[in-house]
């Protein structure tokens, strides 16, 4: 439902004089019409400064980046959030208020830009000709079903381009030219996939880590074949399929994929990468009801910052939407279900070691022959609860970030488990691997630090 249709309804059901007011002002956000420069809503544009820290910190939907460009007048960034359109592999920019100010500043800057989501990535804009623009728009509103659903993209079709049948590429391309369409070019390397590669112990490959948040996955060889461990986020997919192939070489793919936990930061990719590779998913039994979207269950278990923000904005959608997205970003049938005590599927040698606490169902993995841990977020490097240590990236060992942990004195418990273990490597999915002689005893010495208190607090604890 629009927010226009949501104030008239309760202007109808008398629920005060302010609705009507209210509708004019919500409008939604009108693109259809026929000037060269269509502006936003107004409640739209008053949102852009929360936008942009959201959509830099990877906190909006995957496609959600922050454009920064240079002003053509006063010579200062700008910036403003922006879904990126991913057509036939290449990343795009949609304009749909045509001629805008941002559009204006990339042609002045000779369509020199950054883009900003959990790290910064420097690109070229490079405008496409009106007649290659039509597979472009269709591609967006095929994204926008897929995010939100068949109705989501009816309300995107007639607000965005005015169209009140099904759209179609031909349709789209009389509409073209109000409609400027630019493709990302990468400038910082000709390496596409960016990103950091380093063996930590032998056979366990690191991916990473990337981004604001110093993500990371694995890659480890089996007796058969590899197996990824964790997988990004959703708009991790491309980056970490083509990190993958140059580890394994042109043809080989892992045969499996395990799921320290359901996060999305974690899980996010793990159905795009597992259709590609036609390989299962696996994931503890107590996290399969979030990968596969149970709203209940997620209310059951949600962390401070699922209660404060993700929650409410969910029950907003209303539920026919939500249904929906939920829909649209679960593991559906290629999940299964790991156990502790059961043998890692394609990793003989490896055990699942239950560190419940950042979720119900967390595990970890534990190769008992060396002692190497994946902790996924049991046990982290990097200081994450803090906003000094997240904003600066402060490396520090570390209990899971706390506005996203279920039960922190669980968490807590886990993380003393971990340290029983003795590793010899600790492979955090936040930070950079330990493989120092001394891993071990930091462990230890991190873990007697909590006491009976939660892992948050003495996160400054742990000095790597």
């Amino acid at each position: 439902m629009t927010a226009e249709r949501g104030v008239r309804r309760a202007a109808r059901d008398g629920q005060g004089r302010w609705a009507r007011p209210l509708a004019r002002w919500l409008h939604p956000q009108d693109y259809s019409g026929e000037g060269s420069y269509r502006p936003p809503a107004r409640w739209y544009r008053w949102l852009n400064p929360v936008g942009v820290p959201l959509t830099t910190w990877g906190l909006a939907p995957r496609d959600a980046v922050t454009l920064q460009v240079r002003g053509r007048r006063t010579g200062r960034p700008r910036r403003l959030p922006i879904l990126l359109t991913r057509h036939e592999g290449a990343d795009y920019l949609v304009a749909l208020a045509g001629q805008s100010q941002w559009v204006r500043n990339v042609r002045a800057a000779g369509g020199e830009a950054v883009l900003r989501r959990r790290g910064t990535r420097r690109v070229r804009l490079e405008e496409l000709p009106v007649t290659q623009r039509a597979p472009v728009l269709m591609a967006y509103l095929e994204a926008g079903q897929r995010r939100g659903g068949e109705r989501a993209a009816r309300e995107q079709a007639k607000w965005y381009f005015g169209l009140h049948e099904p759209p179609t590429v031909e349709r789209l391309a009389a509409l073209a030219p109000r409609y400027p369409v630019f493709r990302v070019r990468d400038t910082d390397s000709p390496n596409q996939d960016g990103m950091p590669v380093q063996e930590i112990a032998p056979g366990v490959v690191c991916l990473g880590p990337w981004g604001r948040t110093q993500t990371n996955v694995f890659l480890v060889r089996g007796a058969t074949g590899w197996v990824l461990i964790d997988a990004g986020w959703a708009g991790d997919a491309d980056r970490i399929e083509a990190t993958t192939r140059r580890v394994l070489g042109v043809g080989e793919r892992p045969e499996a994929i395990v799921l320290t936990h359901a996060h999305p930061d974690h899980s996010g990719a793990a159905r795009e990468l597992a259709d590609r590779w036609s390989c299962p998913v696996f994931v503890h039994p107590d996290e399969l009801p979030i990968a596969q979207g149970d709203f209940e269950t997620m209310r059951a278990v949600a962390g401070p910052l699922d209660r404060w923000v993700i929650l409410p904005a969910m029950r907003m959608m209303g539920r026919r939407r939500r249904a929906a997205v939920l829909a649209g970003n679960t593991l559906g049938a290629v999940a299964r279900p790991l156990r502790p005590g059961e043998p890692v599927p394609g990793l003989a040698g490896w055990e699942v070691v239950a560190t419940p606490g950042h979720t119900p169902g967390h595990i970890s993995l534990l190769r008992t022959t060396d002692r190497v841990v994946i902790a996924g977020d049991a046990l982290l490097t990097l200081r994450l609860n803090s906003v000094r240590g997240l904003l600066h990236q402060q490396p520090g060992l570390s209990g899971p970030p706390w506005y996203t942990t279920w039960s922190r004195g669980a968490a807590a418990a886990s993380i003393r488990r971990l340290a029983d273990l003795d590793p010899t490597v600790l492979a955090p999915g936040h930070g950079h691997p330990l493989t120092g002689p001394d891993t071990a005893h930091l462990v230890r010495d991190f873990a007697a630090t909590l006491g009976t208190r939660t892992p948050s607090t003495v996160a400054a604890a742990g000095a790597l």
